[in-house]
């Protein structure tokens, strides 16, 4: 029950960072800086007890992705999006930058300061995905039509619902935190 807690307190410091940064702020590298340490600060307190078998590294990944859906919605919501693309686009460049120290600055601020920074390549990769399939959506390929299909971006709510019942199957206390989470900052889940 003490994971769940501590995790339920680290997603909350880093979402509130990371709206900070990409939605009140207008600093693209801000913003992925804050995107970068938000994947890294959901998996370092998860980094002692994996055991190689992937699991602690699966549920980071999940969390940086439901952190990801969250900020998309939160932006979409109110018309804020320009600054998370932009750092989209910057993420695309390079998704392998320091950021070590705002990652201990999350961790002290949620009161998990034993821990020492980790970097996830998979967590990494899981909001750098998320992101590509709602700014960049995939065209359908249809070869019997002569019109071409308009594309469709990914929707963070359905994203969102589908990465929190996921979580549930395996941890269903977490999911319910992580949901209780994204309600008192006005995204409906």
């Amino acid at each position: 029950m003490a994971w769940r807690n501590i995790m339920s307190s680290v997603f909350s410091k880093v979402l509130d960072h990371v709206v900070e940064a990409c939605i009140r702020g207008e600093d693209e590298k801000a913003c992925k800086e804050a995107l970068l340490a938000a994947a890294d600060t959901l998996y370092t307190p998860l980094k002692p007890v994996d055991t190689g078998l992937g699991v602690a590294r699966m549920i980071a990944s999940r969390l940086a992705a439901i952190a990801a859906n969250a900020v998309l919605q939160l932006a979409r919501s109110e018309s804020k999006e320009a600054t998370i693309r932009a750092a989209y686009e910057l993420l695309k460049e390079s998704r392998d930058d320091d950021v070590n120290d705002l990652v201990k600055k999350l961790l002290n601020e949620a009161g998990a300061s034993i821990y020492e920074p980790a970097v996830s390549r998979e967590a990494r990769e899981s909001l750098f995905s998320d992101l590509k399939a709602y700014f960049e959506p995939e065209q359908p390929q249809l070869v019997l039509r002569r019109r071409r299909i308009p594309k469709r971006s990914a929707d963070p709510l359905q994203s969102l619902r589908r990465l929190l019942r996921e979580l549930g199957r395996q941890d269903p206390i977490l999911a319910r935190q992580l949901s209780m989470e994204l309600k008192r900052r006005g995204v409906s889940v």
